[in-house]
C-alpha cells in the first residue's frame, strides 16, 4: 500500500502498488483475439526485456474450449522476433512507453529455460462435457524478469477441435527518479 494526500480533503489515502503504479504512468498492457487456431498448431509470443527491470503481473486467456498448454521458457533464443504488439499504458495521459517489447510469431531456434506451466482442462462436446468455454486462466503470482532477456510464452491447443482466444498482458515497469 502507498500513502497519499487527497487534494480536497486532504486527508491521507492509500492504494495499493499495481494501482498507484497505474497512476504514475509505469504499468503496460497488450491484449488480442486470436481466431482459427487448428488443432495441435503452436502460437508463440516473446517477450524481449530491455532496460530497467519488468515486474510481469498478468497473462490472461480466454478460451472458446481446452485442452490448452501454456508454457513460460526463460532465455529463449529467435532468429527472428516476429511481428510486434504494441503496447499501450494503462495511464491515457502518460507519455511513458515500455522498454519491454511484445511480439508474435517469433522463429524459435530454442525455446529456453521452462519456468512456468498453466493447463486449461478440456471442454468441449460429449458426456460429461461442455463447452462452455475458460476464462481467466492467469500465470500465477508476480514475475520479476531479468532485463535483456527473452522469455518465449507457447500456447499450444490440444483441443481435438479449432479454437478462438484471446489474450492479454499486463506489466509494470518502475522509473522513480533517484535522488
Amino acid at each position: 500500500m502507498t500513502r497519499n494526500r487527497d487534494p480536497y480533503s486532504f486527508a491521507d489515502t492509500f492504494i495499493d502498488v499495481l494501482h498507484r503504479n497505474a497512476h504514475d504512468g509505469f504499468v503496460h498492457h497488450v491484449s488480442g483475439k486470436v481466431t482459427g487456431m487448428v488443432d495441435t498448431n503452436v502460437d508463440d509470443y516473446l517477450l524481449q526485456t530491455n532496460s530497467g527491470v519488468p515486474h510481469f503481473q498478468r497473462m490472461r486467456i480466454a478460451a472458446g474450449r481446452g485442452d490448452i498448454d501454456i508454457a513460460v521458457y526463460e532465455a529463449a533464443v529467435v532468429s527472428a522476433a516476429g511481428s510486434e504488439i504494441v503496447s499501450g499504458n494503462t495511464n491515457r495521459f502518460s507519455a511513458n512507453v515500455a522498454a519491454t517489447k511484445v511480439y508474435t510469431g517469433p522463429t524459435v531456434t530454442d525455446p529456453g529455460d521452462l519456468i512456468h506451466t498453466t493447463w486449461m482442462p478440456p471442454t468441449g462436446t460429449g458426456t460429461g462435457l461442455s463447452a462452455t468455454g475458460l476464462v481467466g486462466e492467469t500465470n500465477g503470482e508476480e514475475w520479476i524478469l531479468t532485463p535483456g532477456t527473452n522469455y518465449l510464452i507457447r500456447i499450444t491447443n490440444n483441443s481435438g477441435a479449432t479454437i478462438d482466444y484471446s489474450y492479454e498482458m499486463l506489466w509494470y515497469e518502475m522509473e522513480y527518479p533517484t535522488l
